[in-house]
């Protein structure tokens, strides 16, 4: 492996808000849960949106509620002010090329960073690219390579893996946040295996949250990844299915005890925030 340093409900938003104690002495991250992998972070005065641009989802999966895609193209709070839109991979319940499209044109101060074949499909579906090109960044990486940018306060580092079945398409990138003295990481869809995660450094990365499956925890290997490899201080799990929706809770709960701080995201418009 090469490594490089280069229903349709409308459900209110912060529907549900629970204050986590960490380091006082940074920002907090504020974490809003939009659905599947859709996550808005928040910490000083930057906004982040992840895998949150998809209208048209795998039924199996939680999409953003209508109001909260009507708030996302319009800017309404608490979507106003978006600084950086993070694209894991292209997959509908990720990422809708066309919504992302009309998104872009909506909210011309909003940056984009995603692999090569998901920038594409969004350029097939605007009108003006033009209009939006130098706010979109394209990365062609090859499986095991690192690619960093810097946009104003907010520094990503993004990892390309696998897709979960061992899968070259699409390209799935997984996403280090640095922002306000916080440290945030996004796994997208990879494929969840040590190996993987072993030959990407984070030792030293001090990740304050990590957003990953919401199997993780529940199997050894998955376990060795956050504590082992990761290491964060809090970790928020997603990417739950509808069907595991009743179950899940009371699994997660299980096995609360061997980390610092868990959580698992449920309920759309669900906030965190972590101090």
């Amino acid at each position: 492996m090469k490594k490089n340093t280069a229903s349709f409900a409308v459900i209110p938003l912060f529907l549900l808000t629970i204050w986590i104690v960490g380091n006082t002495s940074e920002s907090p991250i504020e974490v809003t849960y939009l659905g599947n992998e859709g996550i808005l972070i928040t910490a000083g005065s930057n906004k982040v949106l992840i895998d949150a641009l998809f209208d048209n989802p795998n039924p199996n999966y939680r999409s953003p509620s209508e109001d909260m895609l009507e708030r996302m193209l319009s800017g309404t709070a608490p979507f106003d002010n978006v600084d950086l839109v993070l694209v894991t991979h292209n997959h509908p319940d990720h990422f809708s090329p066309g919504f992302a499209a009309q998104f872009m044109e909506n909210n011309p101060n909003a940056q984009l960073m995603a692999a090569k074949d998901t920038v594409t499909a969004m350029k097939d579906n605007i009108k003006d690219w033009g209009q939006v090109q130098d706010r979109v960044f394209s990365f062609d990486l090859e499986p095991g390579e690192t690619a960093e940018k810097t946009v104003g306060e907010i520094a990503v580092k993004m990892f390309r893996t696998l897709h979960s079945g061992d899968l070259e398409s699409p390209h799935n990138l997984m996403y280090l946040i640095k922002m306000d003295g916080r440290s945030i990481f996004h796994e997208g869809d990879s494929a969840g295996k040590m190996e993987t995660f072993e030959a990407f450094d984070f030792s030293k990365e001090n990740i304050d949250l990590a957003l990953v499956h919401f199997w993780f925890p529940l199997y050894p290997h998955g376990q060795k990844i956050i504590l082992d490899v990761l290491r964060p201080e809090h970790v928020g799990l997603i990417h739950l299915p509808k069907r595991l929706e009743s179950d899940a809770p009371s699994k997660i709960d299980m096995v609360k005890s061997n980390y610092k701080d868990i959580f698992l995201f449920v309920e759309r418009g669900e906030k965190k925030i972590i101090r």
